[in-house]
């Protein structure tokens, strides 16, 4: 081996490489795939064993749902509490069938207390005449009821089989309170679970199979169906099928009880085991409905779910893909390798002119050898080229060093200046202790994009009594729509204190043609900027609950008793060089009462981007979000408001500064 050429030691130990990799990869592989066609065995048993509970508990949650409706129906609680009959029965019977309609085997039952007369109505019922009957305390079929009456507070689930018309029935009684909360009588419906769970069973998926088991085993749904008519011919309980008579090993059928126990004391959801039957090892996931005191137990072959055929094409593609590997390695060090190898080598004898300090033991006299003598007197020239290179580096670096904390210098005095501006901007808003004078509740949401920005809410009192709240929203945001709301605000203040405190379209009309004066935006009839603002403004009279209301594209959103109203505001915006100044804005006037509650909004809010395709949030959300849950404090309504926008916004920057003000009188 030591005399071997390079070319010749390299194809063996490719080769033998190549052989060692290949079986480690088949072995792998073999172990891998086992592992995880079992996973995947138990996960379709786990899912499937949830998915079959859901669906059972789905059903009896929704008639469980309509049967509480039921008996909390005012109509039908006032029959059943005073007994009479006439229009009190005919409109309880007619709530009665309404729910029938819905049930899913359309029955239902209702016992009252008053008179103990039961009635119960199916398909053969006509609406207005169910069947009726005098309940007993003397006959055992009565029972139930006052058994129910005597120890259920709410609901009761009662399982029933009837052995005769082999079907499962699941009764839900319901009690019935007056508006003083005495049990006055029980109602609900009966709900058929037979061919419900037989088609559960006989739908399962090939692979898999689904068995439904009472509490103490005993088979109640089975794909063969056999095994379920024994059952329910046997009288004797002892005698019945459970699913532990068909287990071969009784350690396991005793490990399935404690698994099986803990489902019941809810100390996990599913479970999930080797279970060998009478009909070969499966693995198995068991889940447990409380409602019926059911499990219901999922049954997987392996072989038939994920076989290890499927993963035979894997298989192949990764040994032909290795070997491909191989074969390109070596042709690529074949090539750019040992052809080049003479070459270097007589490159490396030609730079080489000088003495040098670092050098290789040599330990081979193949090419590899020679070309380490080389590397030995290239070192110390890269080395020394090295340190001149490495100066100049630590050179740039100072220097570039230099320029990045001048450059933080400036960016700490612009951001020092814009906090300034922020103090500024802040300070021409209303003092909260004025808004609390002003309003019996309210709550701003107040983001600026930037630092600062060019939203402003804006409050003045012109007299006692009087109050004119306003929202507006200025061309641009940061700086530039920071300095129009100081102008904004100087132009409003100027024209409440000399020109009129008490009409917003008035108000609006002077700050257009102010505004457009102040900006010289009609100087010679040219235009030498163009800015303006969108607006909402109302006058508040505080003492007579009243409010009159003008808007330049900013609406007024009212929600009383959980209904929204719009006082859209005109299309027509103030101060552009477009904006007409003779323009007569719109004044709507309310009459509020208290439960009434106003909010003012600028566009950020509604053009806020976000969700999946970065869409504006849009003011049917908006809409939609006003309305919701109407009773929260203002305050907490803020934060509903701010929560919303942040999810909704996800990982977005901001896209425009955001006001939202809410208030009540």
């Amino acid at each position: 081996m030591k005399h071997l050429n390079l070319r010749t030691k390299f194809m063996l130990i490719i080769a033998a490489v190549f052989m060692l990799a290949a079986v480690a990869v088949l072995y792998s592989f073999s172990v891998i795939t086992s592992r995880i066609v079992n996973e995947f065995a138990l996960r379709v048993a786990s899912r499937q064993a949830l998915h079959d509970r859901n669906k059972i508990l789905a059903i009896i949650d929704r008639e469980v749902a309509l049967s509480l409706k039921l008996a909390d129906d005012g109509i039908i609680r006032r029959w059943v509490a005073t007994g009479r009959s006439g229009e009190y029965q005919a409109a309880a019977l007619e709530q009665l069938e309404s729910y029938r309609r819905f049930f899913r085997n359309h029955n239902y039952f209702v016992a009252r207390s008053v008179d103990l007369r039961y009635f119960n109505a199916d398909h053969s019922a006509p609406p207005a005449r169910p069947h009726t009957s005098v309940l007993s305390t003397d006959r055992t079929a009565d029972s139930w009821y006052f058994d129910t009456l005597r120890k259920v507070e709410t609901f009761a689930l009662n399982l029933d089989y009837n052995i005769l018309i082999r079907q499962a029935k699941l009764w839900i009684n319901v009690i019935i309170r007056d508006d003083a909360g005495r049990k006055i009588g029980v109602g609900g419906t009966g709900l058929d679970l037979s061919s419900f769970l037989n088609e559960i069973v006989q739908n399962a998926e090939t692979g898999t199979s689904t068995i439904l088991i009472d509490g103490r085993g005993v088979i109640q749904a089975h794909r063969d169906q056999a095994l379920v008519e024994r059952n329910a011919q046997e009288q004797d309980a002892a005698k019945k099928i459970t699913i532990f008579s068909l287990m071969r090993d009784g350690a396991a059928a005793e490990q399935l009880k404690i698994s099986l126990r803990e489902l019941a004391e809810k100390r996990q959801q599913v479970a999930v085991f080797p279970l060998e039957l009478t009909g070969g090892r499966a693995l198995a996931a068991a889940a447990y409905m409380p409602e019926i005191g059911w499990y219901n137990l999922v049954l997987v072959d392996v072989s038939h779910v994920l076989g290890s055929a499927t993963f035979y094409p894997i298989m192949l593609i990764s040994v032909l893909s290795l070997a491909l590997v191989v074969a390109v390695i070596g042709y690529q060090v074949h090539r750019l390798v040992l052809q080049p190898l003479k070459q270097l080598n007589d490159a490396s004898h030609a730079v080489a002119a000088g003495t040098y300090d670092v050098a290789l033991p040599v330990r081979q006299q193949d090419e590899i050898g020679v070309l380490t003598e080389s590397f030995n007197s290239m070192a110390a020239t890269v080395r020394d080229h090295t340190a001149h290179l490495e100066e100049r580096v630590r050179q740039r670096t100072a220097e570039l060093t230099r320029v990045n904390e001048q450059l933080e210098a400036s960016q700490a005095r612009i951001t020092e200046s814009l906090q300034y501006a922020r103090v500024i901007q802040a300070s021409i808003l209303p003092d909260p202790r004025r808004l609390d004078r002003v309003f019996r509740e309210w709550s701003v949401l107040y983001q600026p994009c930037d630092i600062v920005g060019g939203d402003l809410y804006w409050l003045r009192e012109p007299r006692e009594g009087i109050a004119l709240l306003a929202v507006l929203d200025c061309t641009g945001h940061g700086v530039p729509g920071a300095f129009m709301t100081m102008t904004v605000n100087a132009v409003l203040n100027h024209i409440v204190d000399t020109v009129c405190a008490d009409d917003p379209s008035r108000i609006l009309r002077e700050t257009s043609r102010l505004l457009q004066e102040t900006l010289r935006l009609r100087q010679d009839g040219d235009s030498l900027v163009d800015a303006g603002l969108d607006i909402g403004l109302c006058c508040i009279d505080t003492g007579q609950h009243r409010l009159s209301f003008a808007g330049a594209g900013i609406s007024l959103y009212c929600v009383e008793n959980g209904e929204l109203r719009e006082i859209r505001g005109d299309r027509q915006r103030v101060g552009y060089s477009g904006s007409d100044p003779a323009f007569v804005y719109r004044t709507s006037h309310l009459d509020l009462t208290a439960a009434a509650c106003l909010y003012l909004t600028t566009d950020g809010f509604l053009d806020e981007g976000g969700g999946p395709h970065g869409y504006g949030f849009g003011s049917s959300r908006f809409r939609e979000l006003l309305t919701e849950q109407p009773t929260l404090p203002l305050v907490r309504r803020t934060e509903l408001f701010e929560q919303r926008i942040t999810e909704w916004r996800g990982s977005r920057r901001q896209r425009d500064d955001i006001t939202i003000f809410g208030f009540r009188l």
